[in-house]
């Protein structure tokens, strides 16, 4: 598959979606609950600049590549071990986890500027570049530590296929000195060091290559069979560019299929940007499942790929890309997150691709009225966006330990989710985020690892029984708790619900 077909809004599919969700804030009823329209992502670069910008560095650094880099390779490879875990996606055990794509291999020799190859450049200062590969990797990335740049050194990261990130410069993006290069989809790069400084400025400079993130193809092998979407889904799933469903008619410019790396694998899942009331500014919040990330570092090294699909009656999707799958944004911090209801709201390092749509919300509770219908944008087996519609059934067990009202039980009405579906956000029929996919839960004849099976039951997280978590951020203005960073006594007065005991500062 080749570069995706046009992602520039269509006005007759936005008008639907505003119509249908817009509106700003609503009350239902005589309950004092909330709501909210979604939003059209302000700025952003459209994914053609996108690539065109992309496509503009490459061809400068390959300029700047010196002769023999192609005799100083790093290669790393799998071991028989990690062949059997990425056969295995999932850890066991009773509670739901993302699913894992590739593993993370530590070099017995980091990389630094004594290896590589280098060639002087007639300002005074000169390139290096080393050859870092991965065989029949889908994509690769490179950790970086001790990583100190002064002015004047630019550190990039490029395959020959037409890929390529940075500068990366200082002590990183974080200015830590550590950090994960973003992903080229290719199993072989090139990190390229350019140095225009004098020697003085030279002493000043360090980097080590300490490991290669070895991602495998982000699906399972194909199977024999006809599909909805990939060769490698199943039957039942849906490709979400054959659905005429209104409800979901905008939420494609919303989800994004999510990568990040774990140490010591490489995990995918769904999550979508997510509408504040906050008309002022505009804060890239995404909402994704508390059992795919929890924690910051982790949320450091994400990439979020956006409009990411294919036309309806494609079957057969490659691994092979010109030269990305969609737009990337790279990083994210945690803001709120629980086990209990499986959330997590991030807040994104980078704005989402111009033409993006932030997701509204509805926090009225509907895991207790069966019949509910509900609809959804995710990443089945991190293909592109497959199509689901579900209906509430509160009538049937619950399993896992997740206890109906902090989970939204229901059965599948259309297609399906498979492995990176989880943390996709679920939304009412009118397009409004109401939760987020955890899992499946088998009954009578169930079997979670056929996603066909009419036994099966989907579980979310239930936006109405976590709300108070996000509500500071979605809805500020109605929550009086205090935010991460801001004083606090006792940590009732936090939102996040701890008071760190010595600083006096909310978490």
């Amino acid at each position: 598959m080749k570069r995706l077909p046009d992602r520039g809004w269509r006005c007759a599919v936005l008008a639907v979606a505003l119509a249908l969700a817009c509106g700003g804030l609503a009350w239902a009823g005589d309950e004092a609950f909330r709501s909210k329209g979604p939003e059209l992502a302000v700025g952003g670069v459209a994914p053609a600049d996108y690539f065109a910008q992309m496509g503009q560095l490459h061809t400068w650094l390959m300029t700047q590549v010196p002769d023999g880099v192609g005799q100083s390779v790093v290669r790393v490879a799998l071991s028989e071990q990690d062949k059997l875990d990425l056969a295995t996606p999932y850890v066991a055990g009773p509670q739901p986890t993302p699913m894992r794509v590739g593993v993370v291999k530590s070099l017995s020799v980091p990389v630094d500027l004594s290896l590589g190859v280098r060639r002087d450049t007639a300002d005074g200062g000169f390139v290096w570049a080393t050859t870092v590969t991965a065989e029949g990797a889908f994509a690769i990335r490179v950790h970086f530590e001790d990583f100190s740049l002064p002015a004047g050194a630019e550190m990039y990261f490029l395959s020959r296929e037409g890929e390529a990130y940075g500068p990366y410069v200082g002590g990183g993006p974080y200015d830590t000195g550590e950090f994960w290069s973003q992903s080229l989809t290719s199993s072989t790069g090139i990190v390229l060091l350019r140095f225009n400084g004098g020697a003085r400025d030279l002493r000043s400079l360090s980097f080590r290559i300490t490991e290669v993130a070895h991602v495998a193809q982000d699906f399972p092998k194909a199977t024999e069979g006809t599909d909805s979407l990939c060769t490698y889904n199943a039957d039942c799933v849906v490709n979400n560019e054959c659905t005429s469903d209104t409800a979901v008619a905008a939420a494609k410019y919303a989800i994004a299929k999510m990568r990040w790396i774990q140490v010591p694998y490489i995990y995918i899942c769904t999550g979508g940007l997510v509408a504040d009331t906050d008309g002022s500014t505009q804060i890239p919040y995404f909402l994704t499942a508390n059992h795919c990330i929890a924690k910051d570092k982790a949320a450091a090294n994400l990439e979020a790929y956006f409009q990411y699909w294919v036309p309806c009656g494609t079957s057969v999707c490659t691994a092979s890309f010109d030269p990305a799958p969609a737009p990337a944004v790279y990083g994210a911090s945690v803001v709120a997150t629980g086990s209990t209801g499986d959330f997590t709201l991030l807040r994104l390092n980078g704005q989402p691709p111009a033409g993006s749509l932030y997701l509204g919300w509805n926090n009225a509770p509907i895991a207790f009225t069966s019949g509910t219908e509900m609809h959804r944008v995710s990443h089945p087996s991190g293909a592109p966006q497959g199509y689901s519609q579900h209906a509430v059934d509160a009538s049937i067990a619950t399993c896992l330990g997740a206890d109906r009202g902090p989970w939204i039980y229901s059965d599948d009405v259309v297609g399906a989710t498979e492995g990176g579906s989880s943390g996709s956000p679920v939304v009412n029929g009118v397009g409004q985020i109401v939760g987020q996919l955890t899992g499946c839960c088998p009954m009578g004849g169930g079997d979670c690892t056929d996603v066909c099976n009419v036994y099966n039951h989907t579980i979310d997280g239930a936006l109405a029984y976590y709300w108070t978590s996000v509500a500071p951020y979605l809805d500020p203005g109605t929550s009086s708790c205090s935010l991460a960073g801001e004083p606090c006594t006792s940590s009732a007065a936090c939102c996040s619900g701890f008071c760190h005991p010595s600083k006096l500062v909310c978490k």
